[in-house]
């Protein structure tokens, strides 16, 4: 005998199908992305957010970077590093210049001011994140982001891996 809940499509599902270990796999996932849009929005309140903290961490550690290729080493997409940029570079905490070669291309630059206080926006901000993962094993964090990569590549939550 085959399960396939009303409108599945997708052939028969696997024999040890368990409805109700679905249903806390997607509750899990809801209350991990609400408790992680709350925990933004109270360092924003606080000071920085985790975006800003790894952009000015990149650019104080790494050198100079174009927004895509943060966006690149952050795995988001690259207007989602725009709000970013641009308020660092309000606080004066980052300058863009042009490139040389080809005008359409921004350099991002990290100023003096950046470097100054680097470490303790790091503690802040990054350092809490970190936390939540210091016991994992490498093959634990890995299989998490494996299965996590799974979830967003599916169609239903728009092939975003």
């Amino acid at each position: 005998m085959t399960h396939e809940p009303p409108g599945h499509d997708h052939g028969p599902l696997p024999p040890d199908f368990d409805p109700d270990l679905i249903l806390r796999a997607l509750s899990l996932l809801r209350r991990v992305s609400a408790a992680t849009n709350d925990w933004q929005r109270s360092q924003l309140q606080e000071g920085f957010t985790i975006h800003q903290a790894m952009v000015l961490h990149h650019l104080v550690s790494h050198g100079d970077a174009t927004p895509s290729d943060l966006a690149a080493w952050m795995h988001v997409a690259r207007g989602s590093v725009t709000p970013t940029v641009k308020r660092l570079e309000d606080l004066g905490l980052l300058t863009r210049r042009v490139d040389e070669h080809d005008g359409r291309k921004q350099w991002l630059s990290a100023t003096p001011e950046a470097h100054e206080i680097a470490d303790e926006v790091e503690r802040q901000a990054l350092h809490p994140a970190v936390a939540v993962f210091e016991d994992w094993s490498r093959d634990e964090l890995e299989r998490f982001c494996t299965g996590l990569e799974r979830v967003l590549a599916s169609d239903v939550f728009g092939g975003r891996a």
